[in-house]
């Protein structure tokens, strides 16, 4: 039944019109957050505008007779090197396949399509998926005229309830995120020169509440506070929304610098009305941040990182409003 369905590839300018059609089609979809919950996504406004606020942004919608039976979106993003060079790297993305067609090759074949469309743009590709998914992105790839993406990482997703008493408070002052400054994709303070940093991001396309960044006074650790609610929300099995804020593109010289950024972080999140906060901490710094948290409790989910032709430092560029 797969090759009776027909490729489109829609940019954010042509999506309107499809937009009723991938809502009712993405309610089908559950994915794990750890061992014992899991959740769905629902796009409130335009469906591109969540990965809009990451780059170019191009969804790859499959049609049979008039409905959505399969779904892949992709980013075009641009990376800055520590110096100074850019490159183009695709996030891969958001793919769905209704059930009836899983274990067809429509999966393939809109993977395929989108990689070949991209390909002559990029110098790289990734995606994210949380651990605990059932199909990776190994699995679709490697084929003729798709290359292998394979696993270059993991990042771990620190869920904090935002009533939370935490027994330290840090003096952070807040600098609340500005149309110029979300175009350049540029932290009020670096901390850190040695990592790469993402450009043309944009995360107010994204989110509800005023982004602001947070800045700790004694070790310059930084973070930007945001939410995805106008773009992406979370639901669980009894239709209740999951209201997390989310703690992104940190910059800190010492990994335990993260946790004097949560207090505030919480406190500002839930006078704000979200009641969890997630932190985003690569894989190996883990250790080092949850050293400062074994009488604080909180929750730990993981996702995995696959792609082609990644740097190692990649996961430090993941964050848990992009995933």
């Amino acid at each position: 039944m797969a090759e009776t369905s027909q490729i489109f590839r829609l940019t954010a300018e042509e999506i309107a019109e499809f937009s009723p059609m991938l809502q009712d089609f993405e309610c089908q979809f559950w994915y794990p957050m750890g061992e014992s919950r899991e959740f769905r996504i629902e796009h409130p406004s335009l469906y591109t505008d969540f990965f809009s606020s990451m780059g170019d942004a191009y969804c790859f919608v499959a049609l049979r007779e008039e409905e959505v039976v399969g779904v892949l979106s992709s980013v075009i993003r641009t990376l800055v090197a520590p110096n100074g060079k850019t490159s183009q790297v695709a996030y891969v993305a958001d793919v769905k396949i209704t059930k009836d067609l899983q274990g067809s090759t429509l999966l393939y074949r809109l993977a395929r399509t989108a990689i070949l469309w991209l390909r002559p743009q990029i110098t790289s590709a990734y995606s994210v998926v949380m651990d605990g998914t059932a199909v990776t992105p190994k699995q679709y790839t490697g084929r003729v005229g798709v290359p292998q993406f394979s696993w270059v990482g993991r990042v771990h997703l620190l869920s904090f309830s935002t009533t939370t008493n935490f027994p330290w408070m840090s003096r952070i002052t807040e600098h609340p995120l500005n149309v110029s400054s979300a175009e350049s994709g540029i932290e009020p303070r670096r901390t850190s020169t040695a990592v790469p940093t993402w450009a043309s991001m944009n995360p107010l396309l994204r989110a509800q509440e005023g982004p602001v960044w947070l800045v700790d006074q004694q070790t310059n650790a930084c973070a930007l506070l945001e939410d995805t609610r106008r773009a992406k929300k979370l639901y669980d099995r009894q239709h209740a929304e999951y209201r997390y804020a989310h703690l992104t593109y940190l910059s800190y010289a010492d990994p335990e610098h993260i946790v004097r950024l949560i207090p505030h972080a919480c406190t500002r999140s839930h006078s704000s009305g979200f009641t969890h906060l997630f932190v985003t901490v690569p894989d190996t710094h883990l250790a080092a941040v949850q050293s400062h948290l074994e009488d604080i409790e909180h929750n730990a989910f993981s996702a995995s990182i696959y792609g082609v032709s990644l740097s190692e430092d990649f996961p430090f560029l993941v964050h848990s409003s992009e995933i």
